[in-house]
């Protein structure tokens, strides 16, 4: 008998709960070949199959097209498999399950629902079942973090005292979290299946750069080196596969992703910068021309978010690729991967540079907001090419509108002030609930609290990244205090967050450090200005905002600052305590070095 795939909608639990059967959801990724092994060796398996079509609801579902239940249930590797109730709660879940422990598993569950009685079944109520669901997926993940399957920290939940406020204790804490689980003999962390961290080691150049850790060097260093000399990179073509099934960065899971690679060149790119390895910064600009050739699609003007798996493919030298068909990508543009390929563009841009990578930049821009973007509304997920589809996630709002910051602050294209704006806004104000937490629309217009959500941890870290520097470009010092209240709701129990807590360490490092304020001043047109912008952009800061304004439109912000009108190209470097000002670009470069190391240091 073969197995029934029912899509994920609303009657699925009202079957279930009439049925009293379990839900099996399969999550799966397009480009994961995993997920297609797994569903041709195990599910559709013909005594698999029968057994499992008596007893539960099955559904599939891909996790890009539903990422709420890719939050909710995900289990940090693709497929991941849920067991659910007719409420929604997780019974069990796991990844790769092999067929005999799955019936067994899917049995206990069953035996579980039909312990109810059918009353109190039909009694849950919404409310319950999101707050059993978010213990439950808590735990759940837990317990897949701590096998390293997916290379989350194993001491994430148990990792000593939690500070008890938003202060600086927070930051040594996660530096600590993040030391405790790297692998010293392969690089990378966690003892199972290696994935690429980009948040986790974007920390990690963070810290190093205040004060050259010899262990943070050693954590980023064989990182990086061990990454680029397995089989995590396609030696032939450049770029990154999704993740290896070795702990040793061996045995490739043939995929690609679109956000992996975009984090990745910017890790290389940056820690080229800070520790002076110019075979790093080579594997940034590599890893960024295979995503234009790879990932780009000239005629949608985009980047497609996956790489179909081609074992076969890969397995050739360069000369055998030739004479074969290179696998195809997804066909699928989402906002959010864009967003990130935009401003590894920009980074690449600016330290190789090369400025024709900062046009493409701009260009992918202006179609993804094209195609994407509706003023009022926001950022769409994706297009798959039949038009805009789920409105309303905040990741997609946070991702674009940071890559609008790194716009401005790189190139000075005020064609993309409207839309940074209108992004802002629309995260300040109705991207935020009730009690202060950033979330998805969906959530907040129906009143879930999310605290126990990592995705949504997640995404408010960068929520808040954003509100913060957007605070200090658009000088709209409100959106400092929501990012803050936001990150205040997290301040005790960020570290059983697994790697988000990186990401909420950056803001938090952001808040409690404001950026390096770096204003450009001359006219459209001023070289000298343009020559202070590119120096701006080009030298390596952890956290600053570069802004250009011109003398004349903008005398009120300059105003407003305190910046006088010279009449002649000026770059000015406000600090929590100073502010230099210098005309030169090589004068510039020391300024902003020295009150970067000023900044960091403080922070210790």
């Amino acid at each position: 008998m073969a197995l029934h795939w029912h899509d994920w909608n609303d009657e699925v639990l009202a079957v279930a709960r009439e049925e009293r059967r379990p839900v099996l959801l399969l999550l799966v990724a397009g480009w994961s070949r995993r997920s297609r092994r797994f569903q041709r060796e195990v599910l559709e398996q013909a005594d698999v199959a029968a057994a499992l079509a008596d007893r539960v609801i099955a559904v599939r579902a891909d996790k890009d097209r539903h990422p709420q239940l890719a939050a909710l249930y995900g289990q940090g590797a693709w497929p991941s498999l849920a067991l659910l109730d007719a409420g929604g709660a997780l019974l069990d879940a796991g990844t790769w399950i092999d067929g005999p422990d799955l019936l067994a598993r899917v049995d206990a569950a069953v035996t579980t629902l039909r312990g109810e009685s059918p009353a109190a079944a039909a009694a849950t109520t919404d409310a319950d079942a999101d707050a059993r669901t978010r213990t439950t997926t808590d735990g759940a993940a837990s317990a897949t973090r701590d096998t390293g399957a997916a290379g989350a920290p194993r001491a994430a939940a148990h990792a000593g005292p939690r500070p008890p406020q938003l202060d600086d204790a927070l930051l040594p804490a996660i530096e600590a979290a993040l030391l405790a689980n790297f692998d010293e003999r392969h690089g990378g962390f966690g003892t199972g299946a290696k994935f690429p961290h980009p948040e986790a080691l974007d920390y990690a150049i963070l810290r190093f750069a205040g004060d050259a850790s010899p262990r943070l060097q050693g954590v980023i260093e064989k990182t990086l080196s061990q990454m680029a000399d397995g089989d995590l990179q396609d030696a032939v073509a450049g770029g990154f596969f999704r993740f290896t099934e070795g702990r040793d960065w061996t045995r490739p899971n043939t995929e690609k992703s679109l956000s992996s690679n975009a984090g990745l060149a910017r890790n290389y790119l940056e820690a080229g910068q800070v520790m002076g390895r110019a075979d790093f910064l080579t594997y940034g600009g590599r890893t960024v021309d295979a995503m234009l050739r790879d990932f780009f699609d000239a005629d949608a003007g985009l980047f497609a978010s996956g790489i179909e798996p081609a074992d076969d493919y890969y397995a050739f030298d360069g000369p055998a690729r030739r004479t074969r068909t290179p696998p195809r990508h997804d066909g699928r543009f989402l906002a959010d991967a864009n967003a990130r390929a935009v401003s590894a563009l920009l980074k690449a841009g600016a330290v190789l540079g090369r400025p024709g990578l900062t046009g493409t930049a701009g260009a992918v821009m202006r179609r993804l907001l094209e195609r994407l973007w509706r003023p009022g509304r926001g950022m769409f997920h994706f297009d798959d090419g039949t038009g805009p589809k789920l409105p309303g996630r905040l990741r997609d709002q946070a991702e674009t509108a940071r890559a609008l910051l790194r716009l401005l602050q790189y190139t000075d294209e005020r064609s993309f002030g409207p839309a940074l704006d209108d992004l802002l806004r629309l995260i300040a104000t109705q991207f935020v609930g009730p009690d202060g937490d950033f979330a998805d629309l969906a959530d907040v217009s129906r009143g879930r609290d999310v605290r126990r959500d990592e995705r949504a941890f997640l995404d408010g870290a960068v929520a808040a990244e954003v509100l913060l520097r957007g605070a200090l470009y658009t000088g709209r010092t409100e959106l400092e205090g929501i990012a803050r209240r936001a990150l205040e709701r997290h301040a005790a129990d960020f570290l059983r967050f697994g790697w988000s807590m990186t990401a909420y360490g950056r803001s938090v490092e952001l808040l409690l450090h404001p950026p390096l304020h770096v204003v450009v001043v001359g006219g459209e047109g001023d070289l000298d200005a343009g020559a202070l912008l590119d120096a701006a952009s080009a030298t390596y800061l952890p956290s600053r905002v570069v802004q250009r304004l011109d003398p004349v439109m903008d005398a009120g912000h300059l105003h407003r600052l305190g910046i006088p009108s010279t009449g002649r190209a000026m770059a000015y470097v406000f600090t929590a305590l100073d502010v230099a000002d210098v005309s030169d670009p090589p004068s510039l470069r020391r300024a902003l070095r020295d009150a970067g190391q000023r900044r960091l240091r403080q922070s210790r």
